[in-house]
């Protein structure tokens, strides 16, 4: 049996007993008391949580419910991990990022030659790109946290119209085009609102977690398949042929969206009155690709940008 094999019959064994003292492992495996410590100390660098106790009835115990039992893996399954893995590289930061990237060295650290000859090819291979933003999300972990164990967090958030402080309770975190953010239901606005991560500059616990509103098992399938709160308005949103395929892969404007025979397409969906400024940011980006029928408010918003823009612009001349 190989040092790898009998690292791995350890865990097994430690999973199995919970408990056992050294005499037993050098017995079970038929090496010496000095490889069984060497062989413990590295599973402890590795991260399994040990606990050794002296004295007549003592030995190494297995902190429990810490480590999950062996699992073993296809070639093929192996190498669609590090696949997965891959996808996310392109993210300047991830929940769990040390964890994620713990877990990746000791998978790959125990894979056999060939699975690693295949993963090194993989990379060399496959691109997922990402649209780099240079934004820091430091509390993209705590978001995610707080959405799983239903805890109203209060936030420091830099919005277009200045800093405010607020209480939320987080639905969960996901990311588009480069960009993570957080659905939450706002304790001062009182309604659901969409907060970007980047933008938030502080995060604590609150001191008064008895104002919970979520039901139990709203997640972020009830975000995206539910009505918005608060305020609504409908939108109607005619696009061009090239407007219609950049609608597609459009986070904002794929929900509603409608693709004509002819290649032409149109938006139609209730949208929440707080985020009509956000969408007049994004639309204002397709020009005269895309038409907004209604609300009135959203094109009020698109011809005060656009009258800001052509100031500018008129003035830089002379």
């Amino acid at each position: 049996m190989n040092k790898a094999q009998r690292l791995l019959h350890i865990l097994m064994t430690m999973q199995a007993h919970r408990k056992f003292n050294l005499k037993e492992l050098t017995e079970e495996f038929g090496v010496s008391k000095r490889t069984i410590l060497r062989d413990l100390q590295e599973l402890s660098e590795l991260g399994v949580p040990l606990y050794s106790e002296l004295g007549v009835h003592g030995g190494y115990q297995l902190l429990r419910d810490r480590m999950l039992p062996p699992i073993h893996f296809s070639d093929k399954e192996a190498v669609a991990l590090f696949l997965v893995a891959e996808s996310l590289k392109g993210y300047p930061m991830l929940p769990f990022e040390a964890e994620v990237e713990s877990a990746l060295k000791k998978f790959y650290h125990y894979s056999p030659p060939s699975t690693k000859e295949k993963i090194e090819k993989l990379r060399s291979h496959v691109l997922f790109h990402v649209q780099e933003r240079g934004l820091d999300t430091p509390y993209l972990t705590s978001l995610l946290e707080a959405s799983l164990e239903g805890r109203i967090v209060t936030i420091t958030y830099e919005a277009e119209k200045g800093t405010s402080e607020r209480d939320i309770q987080p639905i969960g975190v996901y990311t588009a085009s480069g960009l993570w953010y957080c659905p939450a239901y706002c304790f001062r606005s009182r309604e659901h609102r969409l907060f970007r991560a980047d933008r938030i500059t502080a995060l604590t616990v609150a001191e008064d977690q008895s104002r919970r509103i979520d039901p139990p098992g709203y997640d972020l399938r009830d975000w995206f398949t539910g009505r918005p709160s608060g305020e609504t308005a409908e939108l109607l949103i005619h696009l061009t042929r090239a407007g219609a395929v950049r609608a597609k892969s459009d986070p904002l404007l794929a929900e509603g969206l409608t693709v004509h025979a002819d290649g032409r397409g149109c938006v139609r969906r209730a949208a929440a009155i707080s985020d009509l400024s956000c969408l007049a940011d994004t639309l204002l980006g397709y020009g005269a690709k895309a038409e907004v029928e209604a609300p009135a408010l959203l094109r009020e918003m698109l011809l005060q940008r656009a009258n800001e823009i052509r100031e500018l612009y008129a003035g830089a001349g002379g």
